[in-house]
């Protein structure tokens, strides 16, 4: 009897084959400009994206940057030279229109609009931060001179990291860019400036980190359960109620936090492994569930509380992202109580029923931000932890789950067959169901479904690949 496909247990070889489909297919959306390349976000949409800060095109989240780095593994893995040129016109565009401090000094003076769709623009420190501005798409160029040593990528990275300082701004607790001082704004200028420090051991650099840290340090609040939170976005500039703020990786404390223990690796800085600690109390005092499995709610508020009717689950404001600080503080401390907390938080996960279960929180976005490839990231994290093997056949059925939300066209030719592009369709949009389209980018989209599939192939083959900035530390 013949073998039926939807039986198939993938192999190794088979997610690197889907991880070239979709090379393939985010070839089709490729525009050439006069120096390299970008891509087009989202090919089946007809909105403005330039009004998006997280869709600008150069971005590390939704545009080149991010699809770069996404070749840029693709070579690691198959040592084709076609995926590391397409790295390379990805950075050769962006080097070549770099604005320098004119793009913060035009992003810091942004002005306000009143459309929904879009007023996240409204938060300067998004739009210049390191998910969307210029230190992320610099990322990608840091990364190809660590795989190439090439020493024109190394001057771009130390040029943007110039550019940064320039336009830092001075208080007496230290320094800092924007209103924003979440891992989407300023706390992640810290991972760029601390990895531009080990490649040059210029000590300027981690000396701004420093000051960054000293400065946000000062903005923690007692909680009332213990520890310490960071409010560090007015979350009233996008029409949320003025009392409440966010909890978990993008936006709130467990970001923060993570970036502290960062900077207690680079600097020994006690004060800042005490911050870390006082992030991962606050988020323990809040954590819904039992002694098994827990969640973090999504959001918190001085005069209500935290939120209990719903839960995101993956990276940005889920526990695939919080575990990052648990994780972290467990590698610093090796104290046990931190390692079970990212056990609990991966069972929070296992217990809502994911990666097949979608809810409110875990909504089919399809994106390595908020959807189910950031899952199968924690999970393989975890996995390398921990060693549990259990939590190894968890990444496998995720990476199932993955695959199976993918779309491979009809080949054109031959309707009994399936042609050899991949792409994931969406809605990036939590709170518009409706609105679904096949984005190209890393955070957002295609790019990172299949970047998370090859993350799985690096442990299964026991090789290590570039990371996303969360892994990278």
């Amino acid at each position: 009897m013949k073998n039926n496909i939807l039986f198939k247990q993938y192999r190794t070889d088979d997610y690197i084959e889907i991880a070239e489909e979709t090379a393939r297919w985010i070839k089709t959306t490729e525009k050439k400009t006069p120096y390299g390349k970008r891509w087009i976000q989202s090919p089946d949409s007809d909105e403005d994206f330039s009004e998006y800060p997280m869709l600008t095109e150069k971005a590390l989240y939704g545009g080149s940057a991010g699809i770069g780095l996404f070749y840029l593994r693709l070579y690691q893995v198959t040592g084709k030279d076609e995926y590391l040129d397409e790295a390379k016109e990805a950075a050769a565009d962006i080097i070549a229109t770099d604005e320098g401090t004119k793009f913060y000094e035009r992003a810091f003076n942004s002005k306000g609009v009143e459309d929904k769709l879009v007023h996240v623009k409204n938060m300067p420190g998004w739009i210049a931060g390191y998910y969307n501005g210029p230190t992320g798409s610099a990322y990608l160029v840091l990364k190809l001179y660590e795989v190439t040593s090439d020493e024109k990528y190394k001057d771009y990275v130390i040029k943007a990291a110039d550019d940064l300082l320039a336009v830092a701004k001075k208080s007496p607790e230290g320094i800092y860019w924007s209103q924003q001082n979440d891992l989407c704004g300023d706390a992640g200028f810290v991972t760029y400036l601390v990895s531009v420090y080990e490649i040059t051991n210029d000590k300027k650099y981690l000396d701004a980190a420093k000051a960054f840290g000293d400065y946000v340090v000062t903005k923690g609040k007692d909680a009332p359960n213990g520890g310490k939170y960071w409010n560090v976005v007015d979350l009233s500039i996008i029409d949320f109620p003025d009392d409440v703020f966010w909890v978990n990786l993008a936006h709130g404390t467990s970001g923060v936090a993570w970036i502290f223990t960062i900077l207690y690796n680079a600097t020994k800085e006690e004060k800042f492994l005490q911050a870390a600690k006082d992030g991962a109390k606050y988020i323990q005092g809040i954590a819904v569930g039992n002694d098994e499995a827990v969640l973090v709610p999504y959001l918190d508020s001085e005069k209500r509380g935290p939120s209990t009717e719903f839960y995101y689950l993956s990276t940005c404001h889920g526990p695939a992202g919080t575990a990052l600080l648990f994780e972290a503080l467990y590698k610093i401390t090796k104290e046990e109580e931190y390692l079970e907390w990212v056990k609990k938080l991966s069972r929070g996960i296992i217990e809502a029923g994911a990666p097949e279960n979608f809810s409110r929180g875990y909504w089919r976005s399809q994106a390595l931000c908020c959807g189910t490839p950031g899952l199968l990231e924690h999970f393989i994290s975890v996995y390398k932890l921990t060693g549990d093997k259990e939590l190894l056949k968890y990444a496998k059925r995720t990476a199932r789950t993955v695959i199976g939300q993918s779309h491979v066209d009809d080949d054109s030719d031959d309707i009994y067959k399936l042609g050899n592009n991949r792409r994931w369709l969406g809605n990036w949009w939590r709170t518009i169901p409706q609105d679904v389209h096949t984005y190209s980018g890393l955070y957002i989209g295609t790019a990172g479904n299949a970047w998370s599939l090859l993350s799985l192939v690096g442990v299964l083959k026991e090789e290590k690949y570039v990371e996303i900035i969360e892994y990278n530390f």
